[in-house]
């Protein structure tokens, strides 16, 4: 190696030095091309055009070795411009330790190592490494450079995938692996998993917004900028922290009007960070999917707090309350439900109540008989009496009659048990399971850990996966159908009327004819009874009974009903109905057994409303990103056939990338893109406290100046003995 001098007029201020003027380099100067920096072993008086350079030179080298680098040493002149720096191993330097507790130390890397250059910037702004040492005293791990923090980047491609499978609620895990995967292992990967995670952070905050609370209301006032009719409302505490949070969709709104008539809430599921229960609020729509009329977040389950999100549900839906609403077994729900919709049928969810009978009735000795007779005159009850008679048979053949829970429910047995509810509409729900699958839907985008900002940005793709749901089904009976299995003509009046899922519902019933046998059994006037006898499956599917329904009909109002109550539980004409008008020779059914809500050919309201979901870029924006990444894609395939084609692919690549960021225009769309980006109105309120769970609550207790002080003095006391030992 040749020997470098540097020579430096140098100014004081007493005893300090305050700036280098000038350097001269006394060595062979060897001009580098910065096309051919590649596995090149730095030596002193290398020169080369830009400190990027120099960078490229050193970081490659390092990799090819086995270690990092880090830049250290700096010196400006008195200009205020760079002069002299050094690069040096990241292993170099000695170890400060910073931990407060000295029997928890933090892991170090620094074991002073001598590897380095140093690099002076000259007066016609060229860089030379003046000194190089090569020299570790570590083991190097070229195996392993990948690991460190000079090697580590993630392009552009690769952010923008990250970025769109996030907002598509695939975790990071996977996202990672998919990325791996494409790469040909994790090997070849210039980034870790939690390098993935911190990119992640920094673009939801980006989309979001830096508090949870901040960001929420943000979303809302974005949300109500692009259609004045979303509603929200924030329910706040005396220090101003968010504590309920409800919200509904213009879209949803407008659907209520067409699917309010039978309503399901559920509170089981915790979908956040703050542990705040998500509280759906959800419907059928005339394909039988799910849909959501507005949903709340909240702090309590109290009756209080779900007293102000009726309230408020009510108002945003104009006052219009629901025909019926289905909840699980609480009293708060039911003191809220009878506070706020006192005309409404309240209908308690069965398979909650079902699934408490082991938990009630498991300590028994006679359990297993009585939860025969529980199952058997829950779900295959043929009337109230019926019902009655064997409940309280069953309370006094096995002493149960001083039994809180069995009475209770007895009390309440309008309320959950099958028979008692059958003659109201319920569009074919018997538990809470439209909540249930409405929270299973969400599993696939939010977790314990989401936040609140996460939860608004998922909740909209969410629903717009919904909507896309919705199209599709609506598009496929208009465009499709079942074929007809039978040659009676309302089946075809029927098929033009009703949605696929519907009819296909219907044809289940058709089908289930062969199991019918119809006795006339009398007539008055314009009434006629019959009697069908019907095979039906066990709850339990392993054996078949035959049961007796009776169908009344008067033929100049064409009214028909079945003791069955198919028709007034889920709005659907009855196997037994059919065979009826069969025998009848009746050929049209009149429209009123025809409900609209099961209907195809009606225009909806809510079909109407705009998608005014949340979105950062416009359609024409991501149009043209989409149009670019297939023609790149297409060159890329072109690109990687050969050596030659790679290289002048590469060129063209880079050259554009060159011009467009030369180019003014897009600098200032760029700048005016940021500013409104972040010029968003809203209004400003703490995040919500963690809903506290059941059990003790973890605590820390505030200790006083004294005892900080007494604590302290101990372990100082205690580090003295301890160093003494072990002198």
């Amino acid at each position: 190696m040749e020997e470098v001098v540097l020579g430096c007029s140098k100014q004081r201020k007493g005893n300090v030095e305050v700036g280098c003027s000038s350097y001269e380099i006394h060595a062979k100067e060897k001009p580098v091309d910065v096309n051919l920096i590649e596995n090149i072993v730095p030596e002193a008086g290398m020169m080369l055009d830009s400190e990027e350079e120099v960078y490229k030179l050193y970081v490659q080298y390092a990799r090819h070795e086995g270690f990092g680098i880090t830049k250290k040493s700096t010196r400006l002149g008195d200009d205020g411009k760079l002069k002299y720096y050094t690069l040096a191993c990241a292993r170099g330097g000695k170890r400060i330790s910073t931990s407060k507790n000295s029997f928890n130390p933090r892991l170090s890397t620094k074991v002073n190592c001598p590897a380095k250059i140093n690099v002076i910037v000259g007066n016609d702004g060229r860089f030379t490494i003046s000194s190089v040492s090569l020299e570790h005293n570590h083991a190097l791990s070229p195996q392993k450079a990948r690991f460190q923090k000079c090697n580590k980047k993630i392009d552009a491609y690769v952010k923008r995938r990250l970025d769109l499978n996030d907002q598509a609620g695939i975790s990071l895990s996977k996202n990672f692996h998919s990325l791996a995967v494409e790469s040909g292992g994790y090997e070849n990967l210039t980034y870790t998993e939690k390098d993935c995670r911190n990119y992640i952070a920094k673009a939801r905050q980006f989309r979001l917004g830096v508090g949870d609370a901040v960001a929420l209301g943000e979303y809302f006032s974005r949300m109500q900028q692009r259609n004045t009719n979303f509603f929200h409302l924030i329910d706040m505490d005396e220090e101003g922290r968010l504590r309920n949070v409800f919200w509904a969709d213009a879209r949803s709104i407008a659907a209520y009007e067409a699917f309010g008539d039978v309503i399901s809430f559920d509170t089981t599921y915790l979908t956040n960070k703050y542990d705040m229960p998500f509280a759906p609020f959800v419907g059928v729509n005339h394909h039988g999917q799910t849909v959501l009329f507005g949903c709340g977040l909240l702090s309590k389950e109290d009756t209080e707090t779900y007293v102000w999100l009726f309230k408020t549900w009510l108002e945003c839906m104009s006052g219009k309350a629901p025909k019926v609403i289905i909840t699980d077994q609480c009293m708060a729900i039911h003191g809220a439900v009878r506070l706020v919709f006192p005309n409404s049928h309240h209908r308690l969810c069965l398979w909650h109540i079902m699934k408490k009978v082991p938990e009630k009735l498991g300590g028994l000795n006679e359990y297993k008989a009585i939860k025969k007779i529980l199952k058997h005159i829950t779900y295959e009850g043929m009337d109230t009496q019926e019902f009655d008679d064997i409940y309280l048979k069953m309370m006094a053949d096995y002493n149960l009659e001083k039994n809180e829970w069995l009475n209770s429910l007895f009390k309440i047995r309008d309320r959950w048990a099958p028979v008692y509810v059958k003659g109201i509409f319920w569009a074919g729900m018997s538990t809470t399971q439209r909540s249930e699958s409405v929270n299973a839907f969400f599993d696939g985008y939010v977790g314990p850990t989401t936040s609140l900002k996460q939860f608004v940005e998922q909740y909209d793709n969410a629903l717009k996966s919904k909507i896309e749901k919705e199209n599709k089904a609506d598009f496929a009976s208009f465009n499709s159908c079942f074929p007809l299995i039978t040659d009676c003509y309302f089946e075809k009046q029927l098929q033009e009327a009703y949605t696929n899922e519907i009819f296909k519902l219907f044809q289940d019933e058709l089908r289930g004819m062969i199991y019918c046998n119809l006795t006339p059994t009398g007539s008055h006037v314009a009434v006629c009874t019959f009697q069908v006898s019907d095979v039906v499956k066990g709850k339990e599917g392993a054996y078949r009974k035959q049961v007796v329904y009776n169908v009344y009909m008067n033929d100049e109002e064409f009214d028909i009903k079945c003791s069955c109550r198919l028709f007034e539980f889920k709005g659907i004409i009855c196997r037994h109905i059919c065979k009826v008008l069969i025998e009848r020779n009746v050929k049209d059914i009149p429209s009123w057994y025809i409900l609209p809500r099961w209907r195809k050919d009606i225009k909806r309201m809510h079909t109407y409303v705009l998608n005014c979901y949340d979105d950062r870029q416009t359609s024409e924006e991501k149009l043209r990103y989409n149009k670019l990444c297939s023609h790149f894609s297409k060159a890329a395939e072109l690109g990687a056939e050969s050596n030659d084609r790679y290289m002048f692919l590469m060129t063209c690549v880079d050259e554009a990338i060159e011009k467009l960021m030369d180019n003014p225009t897009c600098k200032e769309k760029f700048i005016s893109m940021l500013e409104e980006a972040t010029n968003v109105p809203h209004q400003k309120f703490l995040s919500p406290l963690k809903v506290r769970s059941k059990g003790r609550p973890p605590s820390k207790r505030k200790k006083s100046k004294v005892e900080e002080i007494i604590i302290k003095n101990k372990k100082k006391v205690f580090h003295y003995f301890f160093g003494f030992f072990f002198r």
